[in-house]
């Protein structure tokens, strides 16, 4: 405080002394510059007040240093000292003048100037602002040290030089400090000299025609900002470094190279600590992106490599970054004090300090942002690397200009041709520089645009606008995209250079993968990690290093280069097959695809490993994501991608009307995919494993990748019933369901059946089943193997209405209407539907669908479901020679109706009414009525020609001459037994033996009993009559026209009939008298014991 005190009383003492002296100037000024306005005259004030404020600061400065030092100096250095203040009055005179006169047009070009200045300004904070915020507390840090470095300074009366006028002030005051002490009339002596120096002032404003004359250049060396020059020092603030000279107060030189780059963009900032550097840096980076509708920086190339040089030698030492020393000091003791032992190379501290800098304080972390970013733009300030590079970069990169990043970008796209120690030294900068985008110098640059359009809101650091960019590769401009391409590429050869996935993946890249290296080891180098995490992905718990893996699968499957096992395996088959494919969107992975039966085996292996790691997410299969946005959006939107949910979603819904095309022909050409092997269909490989390997073992041996073809997903679908697990079966039911739609899916059939389509269906368009009906249309004409494929494909469709596309599209309302309860399988919907196919309600599309099929299944025995599983063991006893024939002539049909009386009885059950439904539906010449087409027409069509349009009126009419003729052959046996004459007056026209035989096996569920009920009324109608006749006692009630209504017993007969009924009653009493007493008819005695718990 009392420092303080005295400091500014010796300024106070400054100003008084000079005062009188700069009222004459004033006042000679005014007398010769008589038309100076209003206006002028206040600017020439103000100039005037702040011309002695500033010399009055600087005069208390040196006023204090001066007394400290000279408090007891003698009268001639007092003397010395009035003539120099006389001077500095003069001078400080001449100095108003020149400013009166330059204020008009210092005036006018400030007003031009401001609005210019204060645009450029404006932009070039536009554009740096997003780099500023990241920076500003670096740079508030960095003001905050400069201010208690400038009042140590003060303290400890550091000053620098100062101009004459300056210096004679401070005289002046400490001679008339002295004055004190002196005498009166020594201080009028004193004074005289003085007197005479104002005088001798006014020649100098005498002259001012010929100042007035090179007005304009004094003007503009007055308005150029004067820097204090700071005299060189040595630095050792990191004791353990070596000291560094340090000139210009650790900046470069206002008057050299950059002289006229500082005066253009840099004139408002002070000399000092790199920052004028800094600014002429920002004014080159500025120059290498420009923006539109901006200037471009004009910075000469000595400029440029002035700057360089001095950033790459301030990085040699940190000594010689007074900065980074004074902010660091702690840290470099803490963490990087080893040169005791290894001794100390150019730039070794630095480098420690990068290693460990998410260890270091703020500042310090603030400050080595800084020499990183120099060291990633100019290879030359990074010693270690400019060391170990130089010879490859003289080599590899000749020609190509320092800064930008560039010489690192030409190396790294040789990396091949690299020797170790650069390789080795490049990798380490890359990986050092991965958290922040600013550090990767060519890629901030090309995408810069793309940055603020897209990631304008991510803050920098730990690699998030890195991610922000990859999320939106597709949407990148093409300078940026090939840059994000290149920086994954590198990444998923090492995961080291993606250091979020370093840190939320460490546990598992050590538990999971064995991995023995360390994370921050250049030598440790394994490309196989982030493959070994996507093989573990499903069994990964870390949430945040799941997301990571899943991304870069992705990745993966969008493009080869990406894929580092399947870009090695396949790197000469892609250049054979695929050279012309741009990479991305899956190109080439779909292109190896296409030619997989001619790729090498290790190529063909990978690929295969690769489709079947894909398969489990819609994010892993790119073109149909792409194509589906909408249909997911619409149709998926709240359904999980994973486990193949979302692909499901989409195969499930490709069939509607608003479903797009394109989305369409995505989903369809996976489902043909996943057709080649059971593998490629995530959710069936996954639920099918262990009844593959118990009902299928040994069908897929293929070890070279090759797809099984179809063979294990034919066994699952023949062997369905025989399917434990419910979750397989549904899957294997579902593939039944793709096969139906689409025969492309059914690989063995579309194999067998490919010329037959080529000849017969070229022109239908696959899907919803219409080739395969194409086919069956044309059956009788396709080659052996096609027919049999579709026979067996025709089973399966028997099996469920779900699998058969045409009966459950036409029959979808009658389903639901007469069946909504019935489960699908066995056939069972079908059967409901025949069942209620003549109801008024019932549609004339499903019936002709029904009837249709119902015809069909006479051809083939096994097209009928239940009666395949009936009698599936009497086909190979009585009828296999007939079976093996794969007719479709019925065959079995009519060996199992020749056999009937032999066959199990669920055997001889089902066949009675498959030939019921034969009847049912019955047409001319079919397959299993044809022994009945004579008598039909001659008992039935002859009298009602229409009956053959309604369904079961043929049948109804056989059952009915059935009951006749067996009713007269009751008759007959029943006259020769009595003896008595035939009185129905004739024989009854009656069935041909093979047509009668088929109407008694027919036994329709409901028909059978109303048929067996019929039958036995009428043979009781008969014996009753034979009675009645007999007896002449009336048994039997008739109406008007004499037919039989019902039975009457009268007379003894009645009393006959109470009389049993009597009886009947009286042993029913009995007996449960004796039930209820517990009395038994057995000769035993059942004893029951219980054991009584202890």
């Amino acid at each position: 405080m009392k420092a303080r005190a005295v400091f500014f009383g010796l300024v106070l003492l400054g100003c008084v002394a000079l005062l009188p002296a700069f009222s004459a100037a004033a006042d000679a000024a005014a007398a010769d510059k008589p038309g100076v306005t209003a206006s002028g005259n206040v600017t020439a004030a103000a100039t005037t007040t702040a011309a002695v404020d500033a010399a009055d600061a600087e005069a208390g400065k040196a006023a204090a240093t001066t007394v400290k030092k000279d408090a007891n100096a003698g009268s001639a250095a007092i003397a010395k000292a009035a003539a120099a203040a006389a001077k500095a009055a003069a001078a400080a005179a001449e100095a108003v003048n020149a400013a009166v006169e330059a204020a008009a047009d210092e005036q006018q070009q400030q007003e031009e100037t401001t609005d210019k200045k204060a645009t450029k300004k404006k932009k070039k904070a536009a554009a740096a602002e997003e780099e500023e915020e990241a920076a500003e507390e670096e740079e508030m840090e960095e003001e905050a040290a400069a201010d208690d470095e400038e009042a140590e300074e003060e303290e400890q009366g550091a000053t620098t030089d100062v101009n004459a006028a300056t210096t004679a002030t401070t005289t002046a005051a400490a001679d008339a400090q002295a004055d004190n002490a002196k005498p009166a009339d020594t201080k009028a002596a004193d004074a005289q000299p003085a007197d005479t120096k104002a005088a001798d002032a006014k020649p100098a404003t005498e002259t001012k025609p010929a100042a007035t004359e090179t007005k304009p250049a004094d003007t503009k060396d007055q308005n150029k900002k004067q820097r204090a020059k700071a005299p060189a020092f040595q630095n050792k603030v990191v004791d353990f470094a070596p000291a560094a000279n340090v000139t210009f107060g650790d900046d470069i030189d206002d008057e050299g190279e950059c002289k006229k780059e500082i005066e253009e963009y840099c004139d408002d900032v002070e000399e000092g600590e790199g920052q004028l550097a800094d600014c002429i840096s920002e004014q080159i980076a500025a120059s290498e992106v420009p923006e539109d509708g901006d200037d471009v920086p004009d910075i000469s190339d000595e400029c440029r490599e002035e700057v360089f040089a001095y950033k790459v030698q301030r990085n040699s030492n940190i000594n010689a970054n007074v900065p980074l020393a004074k902010a660091c000091k702690i840290d470099a003791d803490k963490f990087c004090n080893v040169t005791w032992f290894f001794g100390y190379k150019s730039g070794q501290v630095i480098a420690c300090l990068r290693d460990v800098k998410s260890q270091v304080s703020k500042p310090c972390k603030q400050q080595l942002f800084k020499v990183m970013l120099e060291a990633a733009i100019d290879i030359r300030a990074d010693p270690m690397l400019y060391e170990a590079c130089k010879e490859d970069t003289e080599t590899l990169c000749k020609g190509v200009k320092n800064g930008g990043g560039r010489i690192q970008a030409c190396l790294r796209d040789k990396r091949m041709q690299l020797s170790w120690a650069c390789e080795e030294q490049l990798f380490r900068q890359e990986m050092e520089n991965a958290d922040d985008i600013r550090l990767s110098v060519r890629l901030f640059s090309k995408c810069l645009p793309d940055k603020r359009k897209f990631c304008k809101d991510i803050e920098p650091g730990n690699a998030r606008t890195k991610d922000c960019l990859e999320e939106h590769r597709e949407e990148l401009s093409t300078e940026c995209k090939d840059e994000v391409d290149s920086m994954i590429e590198r990444r998923v050869r090492d995961f080291r250079l993606d250091s979020r996935l370093r840190n939320v993946c460490e546990n598992e890249i050590f538990n999971m993968c064995a991995y023995f290296g360390d994370l921050d080891d250049i030598d440790t180098y394994d490309s196989s990690v982030i493959n070994c995490l996507q093989d573990y992905s499903g069994e990964i718990k870390n949430a945040e290093c799941k997301s990571q893996v899943k991304k870069y699968l992705q990745l993966a499957a969008q493009d080869i280069r990406f894929d580092v096992p399947l870009a090695e395996a396949c790197y000469e088959d892609r250049q054979k097959y695929c050279a012309n494919v741009p990479p991305g969107s899956a190109r080439v992975i779909r292109c190896l695809s296409n030619n997989r039966d001619n790729l090498s085996p290790v190529c063909r292996a990978t690929l295969f490993d690769e489709e079947v790691r894909f398969s489990e997410n819609i994010d892993f299969q790119y073109p149909m994501k792409s194509a589906c946005i909408k249909e997911i959006d619409r149709f998926c939107k709240n359904i999980p991608h994973g486990g193949g949910k979302v692909i499901r979603c989409l195969q499930d819904n490709k069939n509607k009307k608003d479903f797009g095309k394109a989305c369409a022909d995505e989903v369809k050409g996976y489902e043909l995919e996943m057709s080649k092997d059971y593998r490629f269909n995530f959710r069936l490989h996954k639920a099918c494993q262990k009844d593959v390997d118990k009902l299928c073992p040994g069908l897929c041996q293929a070890k070279d990748g090759s797809p099984c073809g179809g063979k294990v997903l034919r066994c699952l679908t023949d062997k369905i019933d025989d399917i434990d697990d419910e979750a397989c079966k549904k899957e294997v039911y579902y593939y039944e369901k793709m096969e139906v739609s689409n025969y492309n899916n059914d690989i063995l059939l579309a194999e067998a059946c490919r010329t037959d389509v080529e000849k017969f269906c070229n022109n239908i368009e696959a899907g919803e089943g219409r080739v395969h009906k194409c086919l069956r249309d044309n059956r009788k004409k396709l080659s052996d193997t096609c027919r049999k494929e579709e026979l067996l494909l025709e089973e399966k469709e028997a099996d469920s209405i779900e699998l058969n596309v045409s009966l459950l599209k036409s029959c979808k309302a009658e389903r639901q209407l007469f069946c909504d309860a019935v489960q699908p399988g066995q056939a069972r919907v079908f059967r409901c539907l025949a069942e209620n196919m003549n109801d008024a309600d019932f549609g004339s599309n499903c019936k002709y669908q029904v009837i249709n099929k119902l015809q069909r299944r006479q051809a083939n025995w096994k097209l009928d479901p239940p009666l395949r599983k009936a009698c599936r063991s009497d086909v190979l006893t009585y009828c296999a020679a007939e079976d093996s024939a794969i007719s479709e002539d019925g065959l079995v049909y009519k060996c199992m109706i020749k056999n009937f009386e032999m066959l199990s009885e669920g055997c001889a059950k089902e066949v009675g009414r498959a030939v019921h439904m034969a009847f049912f539906v019955w047409q001319p010449d079919a397959i299993i009525t044809v022994d009945c087409d004579d008598d039909i027409n001659r008992l039935c069509l002859a009298e009602r020609p229409n009956m053959a349009s309604r369904a079961g009126a043929v049948g109804t009419c056989l059952a009915t001459l059935l009951e006749k003729q067996d009713r007269g052959a009751t008759a007959r046996l029943l006259q020769a037994v009595t003896g008595a004459s035939d009185a129905t007056g004739g024989n009854p026209k009656l069935l041909s033996p093979a047509c009668a035989r088929l109407a008694d096996i027919a036994e329709p569920p409901n028909m059978k009993q109303a048929f067996e009920s019929s039958l036995t009324f009428a043979l009781l109608k008969d014996q009753l009559e034979k009675i009645e006749i007999t007896t002449g006692i009336p048994t039997v009630v008739r109406d008007r026209k004499g037919n039989a209504q019902g039975v009457s017993l009268t007379g003894w007969m009645a009393m006959l009939g109470m009389t049993a009924m009597i009886v009947l009653v009286i042993f029913g009493a009995y007996t449960g008298y004796r039930r209820f007493r517990g009395d038994s008819d057995r000769d035993y005695t059942l004893v029951v014991k219980q054991q009584h718990p202890k």
